[in-house]
């Protein structure tokens, strides 16, 4: 039984240690020549996606568990371009995507946009999407 309780007194340090490794890190994937995306974890369990083929930087809040790493995507608002545009600098959720850690790569597995608010089906990517760290 004391076995079963340090067990789980470990689990939230283990899981705090991941993110921990994480900050300050960038991972990056080459789309093209010339074209490199990339993605950075911050200190406070926020990150930064850098989409080199819309020259865009998205930015959220990301939560690991066990070696999977989900990312919450928060724009705002006037960016979204299935909301109306008017303008507004209210910051919205527009979409969570999903990552396992293999170590010295991330692989995206999938995404999913929130429209209409509700979550749509996990989209796969058509190729593999691996990003590599720096």
């Amino acid at each position: 039984m004391h076995y079963i309780l340090f067990i789980f007194m470990l689990l939230p340090c283990n899981l705090h240690e991941k993110q921990k490794a994480l900050i300050n890190t960038k991972w990056e994937y080459k789309v093209a020549e010339g074209c490199v995306s990339y993605i950075t974890f911050k200190k406070n369990g926020t990150y930064e996606n850098y989409n080199c083929e819309m020259d865009y930087p998205y930015s959220g809040k990301y939560e690991i568990k066990n070696d999977t790493i989900y990312l919450l995507e928060i724009d705002l608002e006037s960016n979204v371009p299935s909301i109306n545009k008017r303008n507004n600098y209210k910051k919205v959720i527009t979409r969570r995507s999903k990552l396992v850690n293999k170590g010295d790569s991330l692989w995206y597995v999938s995404w999913e946009a929130f429209e209409n608010k509700k979550w749509s089906k996990p989209i796969t990517p058509p190729n593999e999407i691996f990003y590599k760290k720096k």
